[in-house]
């Protein structure tokens, strides 16, 4: 089918070019039923073809087409067959029937085209054709109407003929107006339709003069067939029948025709008065009040469509202000904005020396409703969370939710602090209350922390900050509970500022060291690796152990700074000792970095490990990174992580195993090489103590993982942890953490026993 309508095309092309060769009379006019005909067969042929959506407007078009056909072959049997030529005869009956087909196809096309009302569009249709309709009866109506020679039937039916005409052109220019795809086939279609109108016109110009004799506008009626055919044969026909994606934009074209046309009225009576015509003074009366009447209509529309434009800005302002200022999820004030109503809020107590309260509530057990149901339990969770703490707040209360599972709310006015306490104690009681979430009853829990704001001397983010601290006492507390920042609490938060402020002067001052701690072969005794151990010789303080400043420097990104320190320091000084020591023996031994959960999850981990190792020109199986059990199970980003650098061949511990809530059967889905026993239970006296090391050693084995006992630092540990298995040792028994390289002296002494 993408190329018939070609051949069709090229083919009746070729027959018009030689139209007029063809010798007048019946061969002619049986060329031109033939031609015609075809029209109608290339509509049908189309309409099966192609099966727009609504082919109603194809088969009233191919119907209208047959009828100018029949006439045609009515006028020719009159004119060539009888010698005669009536007017009017059957023939005019058929012409003037076929013209409201065709304008039926095109309004059915207008109105499939048109998603939605479209008042200009239809507007300028209509100044078109009043502007066209006072010219078609100014040159060929109002002639035949005015010839008091002719009968009355016959100037009436010679009226109908520009009358229908205007009525085919109206429809055709609002088609042309209305949105649409401007397809070959709509192209093909609008030609089509306008050499009709023009043939039509040049004919009853020429009947006005000197009669019509068969001749060159005969072309045009053809090349009107041809096109109509082929705009219905081409692929792109379906698409006249779909509805337009975008309105028509107002172009200057579209501007400037719109002022001809108007002009037109003036312009037409003017020209009568020079060339001395009587004018057409009811005719142009009328064009104007109808003209004036559309082009009030239109500006009124062009108001009303900009003050809908105006309120559907104004709308999509406020909605986007809103969608900016709140959580998508819960339609509650989000981080931003809850800034700006602390700040608010805080002018306000000022001028008016009221209280400012404000409650940090923070989820318990949020996170085992994601992993166990899924986020959409957990958004169901979310929502029904804020929904249950507006119920309970006042009206001009403010509820807010800062990300993840943390929220907040501000009350102002607030008359003591015992109010706020109440509040934030109903608020666990209602969060605590069981909920519906995706489909399955869960219970969650709130720590909430409190913060008052007294002298109006706070700003917002110091507020927020002090509610936060208040709340991960509340957390730490044993959660479920109300905490409020005190002067104990502001006291911990000063020191906990100035501490991490010395951690970084620390770091640039070059105040942290590595102290080193070998482990063993169970067996052998053979050195078989390094713990590196982090000091700080803080002047003023003396040498401090990790527990003194890690715990602080993991609550902010300062840890990643510090892990990225040690990695980059024991990877250096490590790879120095190993070249001074160049002993196959010791080709396998393994320098082990503690890496916080902070560290692992956070996206530079991977390039910190392989700057360290390029920059140390150390191998990465030489390394090992040693991960706290809770990490590898809580933290859902560390597993993706520890799949690269293992890839990239460094080793993975699992540090402190048994402090932690991992069962035994979890270590089979850890992504890790070796487990180390936390000294607490390798040096437990308790009966089945070493029952339970002999059971983890074989599970831990069984999983494909090296076993260390950390932490022994008595004889009587060695032969316990020889029966259970244990691969390597580590403690004080062998060796203490010392500034530098070395391995325990006499290993096999203590093995021995």
């Amino acid at each position: 089918m993408n190329w018939w309508w070609k051949a069709y095309l090229a083919c009746g092309a070729a027959v018009i070019a030689g139209y007029l060769l063809v010798p007048a009379g019946i061969p002619r006019d049986l060329v031109y039923s033939a031609v015609g005909l075809s029209g109608v067969a290339a509509i049908t042929v189309g309409i099966r073809a192609h099966r727009p959506p609504k082919a109603s407007a194809w088969w009233a078009m191919a119907a209208g087409q047959f009828l100018w056909v029949s006439a045609d072959a009515v006028f020719s049997w009159y004119e060539d067959v009888a010698q005669i030529e009536p007017f009017p005869s059957p023939a005019d009956a058929l012409y003037l029937m076929a013209y409201p087909l065709l304008a039926g196809g095109f309004v059915i096309l207008v109105r499939v085209r048109q998603r939605s009302g479209d008042l200009a569009g239809l507007v300028d249709s209509s100044v078109l054709t009043a502007s066209l309709a006072l010219l078609s009866w100014v040159v060929l109506g109002a002639p035949i109407a005015n010839a008091d020679d002719t009968p009355l039937f016959e100037r009436a039916v010679g009226v109908a003929y520009p009358a229908a005409d205007i009525l085919l052109l109206a429809v055709l220019v609002r088609l042309v107006i209305v949105p649409g795809a401007r397809s070959p086939a709509f192209r093909m279609l609008t030609g089509a339709a306008l050499m009709l109108l023009a043939a039509d016109a040049v004919f009853a110009v020429l009947i006005a003069k000197s009669g019509y004799q068969t001749g060159w506008v005969d072309l045009l009626w053809l090349a009107s067939y041809l096109l109509w055919g082929a705009s219905a044969l081409h692929p792109s026909m379906p698409q006249l029948s779909e509805p337009g994606e975008h309105t028509v934009p107002y172009t200057r074209l579209r501007l400037a025709a719109l002022t001809l046309a108007v002009l037109l009225a003036p312009g037409t009576l003017v020209v009568q008065l020079v060339a001395g015509v009587e004018p057409s003074v009811w005719a142009v009366a009328l064009a104007s009040i109808v003209l004036f009447s559309l082009v009030v209509i239109r500006m009124n529309a062009a108001v009303q469509q900009v003050v809908v434009s105006t309120e559907q800005r104004r709308q999509l302002q406020d909605d986007l202000a809103h969608q900016a200022a709140h959580d998508s999820l819960t339609e509650l004030a989000n981080r931003a904005r809850v800034l700006e109503l602390i700040e608010a809020g805080l002018h306000r107590g000022q001028r008016s020396g009221s209280l400012v309260g404000l409650l940090f509530i923070d989820l318990d057990h949020f996170k085992a409703v994601n992993d166990t149901h899924g986020h959409r339990a957990g958004d169901d969770v979310l929502r029904e969370t804020a929904a249950r703490m507006r119920r309970l707040v006042r009206a001009g209360d403010t509820v807010g939710r800062l990300g993840g599972d943390e929220f907040v709310v501000l009350i102002e006015s607030l008359e003591s602090e015992r109010d706020l306490i109440e509040l934030a104690e109903r608020l666990v009681a209602s969060i605590s209350a069981p909920m519906e979430a995706d489909g399955h009853g869960v219970v969650i829990g709130a720590s909430i922390g409190a913060a008052i704001n007294r002298d109006g001397g706070t700003d917002a983010s110091a507020l927020l900050h002090e509610a936060d601290a208040a709340a991960y006492r509340a957390k730490q507390g044993g959660r479920g509970r109300v905490e409020v920042f005190d002067d104990a609490l502001r006291q911990q938060l000063q020191d906990r500022t100035e501490l991490e402020s010395a951690i970084r002067n620390g770091l640039a001052a070059g105040e942290f060291l590595l102290h080193y701690q070998p482990v063993v072969q169970m067996a052998t005794g053979a050195l078989e690796g390094y713990e590196a151990l982090l000091r700080w010789d803080r002047p003023g303080h003396g040498l401090l152990l990790p527990e003194t400043f890690i715990p602080t420097a993991e609550q902010s990104t300062l840890i990643n700074h510090l892990g990225r320190w040690v990695l980059g320091e024991a990877t250096r000084e490590f790879a120095q000792w190993l070249r001074t020591r160049p002993d196959p023996d010791r080709d396998h031994i393994t320098v082990a970095v503690n890496i916080s959960g902070r560290h692992l999850t956070s996206a530079s981990i991977v390039t910190d490990v392989k700057n360290a190792l390029h920059a140390a020109r150390l191998r990465p199986e030489l390394l090992v990174l040693e991960i706290t059990e809770t990490v590898l199970l809580d933290e859902a980003t560390a597993a993706p992580h520890l799949r690269v650098l293992r890839e990239l061949g460094v080793k993975i511990s699992i540090d402190d195993f048994g402090t932690g809530y991992t069962s035994i059967g979890q270590l089979q889905y850890l992504h890790a090489d070796t487990l180390k026993i936390d000294k607490s239970l390798v040096g437990s006296t308790r009966p089945g103590s070493g029952e339970l090391v002999e059971l983890v050693v074989r599970a831990a084995h069984a999983f494909g993982l090296n076993v260390i006992a950390e932490g022994v630092e008595r004889d009587d540990q060695v032969p316990l942890l020889q029966r259970a298995g244990c691969d390597s040792v580590q403690g004080y028994l062998f060796a203490r953490p010392e500034p530098g390289l070395s391995a325990p002296e006499a290993p096999r002494t203590h093995l021995e026993q």
